[in-house]
């Protein structure tokens, strides 16, 4: 797991410098085919991966993209309407079915496919009419990592290709800027190494963030279940705030605490109230970031201090995160 964080800034620099091409190309087609939205589809952290392509389409194209419920056409067989639509599938195996079977259903009800995945010849890329890769070579860790900010960058890339002209070559300019600012939270690996050894005891956590960080808060919480056997959740500021903080409340002491996602962005005043609140309610709290980058590429360096964290966490509790327990590589679920 450890050798896969450290790999991230040149996986996704390879992203960036093969996926161009191909990226700009889709765009172009989605452009000229009318496509007026977009649904992913995905499972685990390529789902959280999913879910900042869909802030990605809306903030910088205005393309309305949602998340796929890929039961409706695996499990209920229900005839899906999807002309006009970009359908992007995203899984880092291409081997999970329910998403391949989602995305030849989509195809054949009128949608243009794009697969997001690791492997060229896996069944996914040959359902898709069009594909992004991770190029991220093989990926041993069965807790994703790697893989994460690869899908993210190709799906960024997407973005800025379905933008096109010079607001897409702009947005690949900023986009550039993700393996440094991968490098430099690499770099806090000694600091967030020693801050979870003082965290043996931890048994539940809440991660929070709001707009661009909050899918990787999702992201974060699910690493330090898989990783380090912690109950923990992931939760945007905004809906913190009507209800759950109250339950923090109630859990404050040595084995809770709150991780806060902070980002240059509209949503760090939002972080700060959520802080604000938690210090009040007695809430020991952790919190990585802002970066000096922008908002939208943020949840590089935040996933890398994430993933760092549910390693060392682990580590610290005497647990082995390449091997963690009743989880296996891929899913097969339909």
């Amino acid at each position: 797991m450890l050798s896969e964080i450290l790999e991230q800034p040149q996986a996704v620099a390879r992203v960036l410098d093969r996926g161009r091409d191909a990226a700009w190309d889709i765009g172009r087609r989605l452009r000229r085919a009318g496509v007026r939205f977009a649904v992913l589809a995905a499972r685990g952290s390529s789902d959280h991966a999913a879910i900042l392509g869909k802030y990605a389409f809306g903030v910088h194209l205005g393309v309305p993209a949602g998340l796929a419920a890929p039961s409706i056409a695996t499990l209920y067989g229900s005839r899906l309407r999807l002309a006009g639509a970009a359908v992007i599938g995203v899984s880092q195996s291409g081997r999970s079915p329910d998403i391949v079977e989602y995305l030849a259903a989509a195809s054949r009800a009128g949608a243009v496919t794009v697969a997001v995945t690791n492997d060229p010849s896996s069944p996914l890329a040959k359902a898709a009419r069009h594909s992004l890769f991770l190029h991220a070579g093989e990926e041993r860790s069965v807790a994703a990592t790697k893989t994460f900010t690869t899908q993210l960058a190709c799906l960024y890339l997407l973005a800025a290709g379905w933008a096109g002209g010079k607001r897409g070559e702009d947005l690949l300019a900023e986009l550039r800027g993700a393996p440094e600012a991968l490098r430099r939270a690499l770099e806090e690996g000694p600091s967030i190494a020693s801050a979870m050894s003082g965290l043996k005891g931890l048994e539940r956590c809440v991660v929070v963030g709001r707009g661009f960080p909050y899918p990787v808060a999702l992201e974060t919480a699910l690493k330090l279940k898989e990783a380090a056997g912690v109950f923990a959740e992931g939760a945007s500021a905004a809906d913190f705030l009507h209800g759950p903080i109250a339950m923090a409340g109630r859990q404050a002491g040595r084995s809770f605490r709150a991780l806060l996602l902070l980002s240059r962005g509209p949503g760090l005043e939002s972080l700060r109230r959520v802080s604000r609140r938690l210090a009040a309610a007695g809430v020991a709290r952790l919190s990585f970031g802002p970066d000096p980058v922008p908002d939208w590429i943020s949840p590089f360096p935040l996933a890398a201090r994430g993933q760092l964290a549910a390693l060392r966490l682990a580590l610290a509790k005497g647990l082995d995160p390449d091997h963690p327990e009743g989880l296996s590589k891929v899913t097969r679920v339909r």
